[in-house]
């Protein structure tokens, strides 16, 4: 979507992290994420951990850190940090406020998308800039 329309869409990624007795490494994962971003590289952060989504337990995030070029110390010290839970805390009620429930879950202009193929986007998006949503 971002390539279809380079100057009308942005994308915005908000962590929902699922409750631990359905997903325990949820949380931490969300944590890793974020605090990576605090050095720029959320993205890599994210994509290792997709990579590698059987094993997230901490030792393995720090192991991630390390492998995409994180100041380590810095990266467990922004982990723990009340800064990086009251984040993910803000965007997780946003998500519920939303009736998110599930990830991922997809909004385009403030509507949640019900069919997730290229078309469904692009039908969204379509009547979102043409003033019907």
């Amino acid at each position: 979507m971002l390539q279809a329309y380079p100057t009308d869409v942005n994308f915005v990624y908000k962590q929902f992290p699922l409750p631990a007795t359905m997903h325990p490494n949820a949380l931490p994962a969300s944590k890793a994420a974020v605090a990576a971003g605090k050095q720029g590289k959320f993205w890599e952060m994210h994509d290792i951990m997709f990579k590698n989504n059987r094993e997230l337990t901490y030792d393995k995030l720090k192991e991630y850190a390390g492998q995409i070029g994180l100041d380590v110390a810095r990266w467990e010290k922004d982990y723990n940090s009340p800064d990086i839970q009251s984040q993910i805390d803000k965007e997780k009620s946003e998500g519920a406020a939303a009736d998110v429930q599930g990830t991922p879950t997809f909004f385009v202009a403030g509507k949640r998308v019900a069919n997730r193929s290229l078309d469904g986007f692009k039908q969204m998006i379509d009547d979102a800039l043409k003033g019907k949503g």
